[in-house]
C-alpha cells in the first residue's frame, strides 16, 4: 500500500491495487475519519469537515465506486470497504482515530470491528442506520425502500435504466427541508459521479447484513445519531444501534432526515466535536421516545 498526491485529492492504493481518494484538513488534533453512505462522496461532509477541522485532524474518503476513488469490477461488498479503510489507516499511519460513519459507513465501521478488532479505533460515531435493513422474523424496523429481494432487484432495474431519476429519489427522501446555495444540484453531482452497476451489487450485499450480533461486542465508546423523521428507516430501528451497544449514547434530531448532518450541520459538527475532545461526559444525550 501506498499513499500520493494528485491535483489537491489524496490517495492511498489498498493492498487489491484501487485507489481511494480523500481529504485531509486540519493539521493537529484528534484524528476523525468521515465515511460517507452509499452513492454518496466525501463532499457530503462539505457542511461539517471544515468546522470539525477547527479542532481536529479531519480525513474525509471516497469509497471505492464512488467520487474520486476508483470503480473497479470487484470488490462489491461491505466487508471489501472495510478493508479499504484499514489500508487507509494502515498506509497514513493513523490511531485512535473517531469514525464517523453515516448510513451505509455505519455498516463499514461495524464490518471494520468484527474483521479487524478496535485497532487504530478510538471511539464511533453512527448517523442513521439500522443494524439490518432487511425485513425477517423478528427485525421489521429496517430500510423502507430496500427490504427485501423485490425492492433490491426494483432499485437494480431503475440504476440500470434510469440512474439520474435514482439520484433525485435520493434527494427527495433524504432531505426534508431546501439546502439553499446549489446544495442539492451538488449532492445529485456527486451522486452520479458513482458506478450505478456497482452500486446496485453493493447494495444487495449492504442491504442483508444484520449486524445485531456484533453490536453488543464493540468496547470502544460510541455515538449514535438519529434522525426522527428519517424517511430512509423508522427511528426506531435506528435507535437499536444505541441500545445494543454497552457504551453508546443516542441523540435524536427531532426535525431531522436521514442526511441530519447535512441540514443540521452545526448540532451536528459540535456533538461530533464535544464527542472527541472530551468524550460522553460532554454530550447532551436522551433515550426517550
Amino acid at each position: 500500500m501506498n499513499s500520493e498526491r494528485k491535483t489537491g485529492t489524496q490517495y492511498i492504493t489498498t493492498n487489491d491495487g484501487v485507489k481511494i481518494a480523500y481529504e485531509r484538513l486540519g493539521r493537529s488534533g484528534p484524528v476523525v475519519v468521515l465515511l460517507h453512505g452509499w452513492s454518496g462522496s466525501r463532499h457530503y461532509y462539505d457542511r461539517n469537515a471544515q468546522a470539525i477541522a477547527k479542532y481536529c485532524e479531519v480525513y474525509a474518503l471516497d469509497h471505492r465506486f464512488h467520487g474520486d476513488s476508483d470503480k473497479p469490477t470487484w470488490g462489491y461488498h461491505v466487508a471489501r470497504l472495510s478493508a479499504d479503510l484499514h489500508d487507509f489507516l494502515e498506509a497514513l499511519l493513523l490511531d485512535d482515530v473517531t469514525v464517523v460513519g453515516s448510513s451505509m459507513g455505519a455498516a463499514v465501521i461495524w464490518s471494520y470491528i468484527e474483521l479487524f478488532g478496535h485497532q487504530h479505533l478510538a471511539k464511533a460515531v453512527f448517523v442513521d442506520q439500522a443494524p439490518l435493513q432487511n425485513i425477517a422474523p423478528d427485525w421489521k424496523t429496517g430500510s423502507n425502500g430496500c427490504y427485501d429481494a423485490a425492492t433490491l432487484a426494483a432499485l437494480q432495474t431503475r440504476l440500470a435504466l434510469d440512474f439520474e431519476s435514482v439520484a433525485d429519489g435520493v434527494q427527495a427522501e433524504c432531505l426534508s427541508r431546501p439546502l439553499g446555495h446549489g446544495m442539492e444540484e451538488a449532492l445529485k453531482a456527486e451522486t452520479l459521479r458513482a458506478n450505478p452497476d456497482a452500486l446496485g451489487r453493493l447494495m444487495a450485499d449492504h442491504t442483508q447484513l444484520d449486524w445485531r450480533p456484533l453490536l453488543p461486542r464493540i468496547k470502544i465508546p460510541c455515538l449514535n445519531l438519529v434522525g426522527r423523521i428519517s424517511k430512509t428507516f423508522p427511528w426506531q430501528g435506528t435507535a437499536v444501534v444505541g441500545q445494543m451497544i454497552p457504551n453508546c449514547n443516542t441523540v435524536y434530531f427531532e426535525q431531522g432526515n436521514h442526511f441530519l448532518y447535512i441540514e443540521e450541520p452545526e448540532k451536528f459538527n459540535q456533538l461530533v466535536i464535544d464527542f472527541v475532545e472530551k468524550g460522553m461526559a460532554a454530550v447532551c444525550s436522551t433515550t426517550s421516545v
